[in-house]
């Protein structure tokens, strides 16, 4: 048994160093993981030891790691729940989150949510949309000025897009979007990637419009999976320390 657990720890590390250091933007998979094989070596070490102290130590962990299970399950079965568009989402007014640009060329990320925005303003030809995103680092334009320059070269009337380049993270989005949009919004369609949605609509309620969730599905499954887990620590820093 004390084997079998080296062995999966040893694994586990190695998973964590492959999305850490080989692939680019799987950091939740690689701590995931490397906080597996801590736990792996762990009862490993505890394997075979039939101390008092030892059965404490064990019974501990069980413990804590059935209470570190139950938290994450209560935040991540909502996010995966919210997964997915509402049943109509016609509004006066989309929102378009941003993603990552490298350089000028939008993100895998950005370009799924891309495509979900240009379907939506085809099909609702007398809304709106609000670009948002501010320029970070590597970024040689802001992820607005990305969004609207791939929406206006694939058709859409430039007039119908709105640029907010100052936001910083998801609050910022929705907020200085909002307030672009007036003081009383009403019902306005929000699109994202799937797994960003039940954090978006949480913050929206907050800020006091009525969100239509529009679903970017993720093109690459392993990118879901990474960012759906990081959704579940979001959610309870957002429950517990605020926006």
């Amino acid at each position: 048994m004390k084997k079998a657990f080296y062995i999966g720890a040893a694994v586990s590390a190695g998973i964590s160093a492959l999305f850490a250091f080989a692939l680019v933007g799987y950091r939740m998979m690689a701590l995931a993981f490397l906080g597996l094989a801590a736990v792996l070596a762990l009862f490993g070490a505890l394997s075979g030891r039939h101390t008092a102290a030892a059965r404490r130590v064990r019974v501990t962990m069980i413990v804590i790691l059935l209470i570190g299970a139950g938290c994450f399950l209560a935040a991540e079965i909502p996010v995966l729940l919210d997964c997915r568009s509402a049943a109509d989402t016609a509004a006066p007014h989309l929102i378009v989150c941003g993603a990552g640009v490298h350089g000028s060329v939008p993100s895998r990320s950005l370009t799924d949510r891309l495509r979900a925005a240009l379907d939506w303003l085809q099909a609702n030809p007398d809304a709106d949309a609000v670009l948002s995103g501010c320029q970070g680092p590597g970024e040689d334009l802001s992820e607005a000025q990305a969004m609207f320059d791939w929406l206006a070269e694939r058709g859409v009337d430039p007039a119908r897009l709105i640029l907010e380049d100052r936001a910083t993270d998801s609050y910022e989005n929705i907020q200085y979007s909002l307030a672009l949009l007036g003081p009383d919004p009403g019902r306005v369609a929000i699109l994202s990637s799937e797994y960003h949605l039940h954090r978006l609509e949480y913050m929206a309620e907050k800020l006091g419009c009525e969100p239509v969730p529009v679903a970017a599905r993720t093109s690459n499954p392993v990118m879901f999976l990474n960012y759906a887990v990081r959704e579940a620590f979001a959610m309870w820093k957002l429950w517990v320390f605020g926006p």
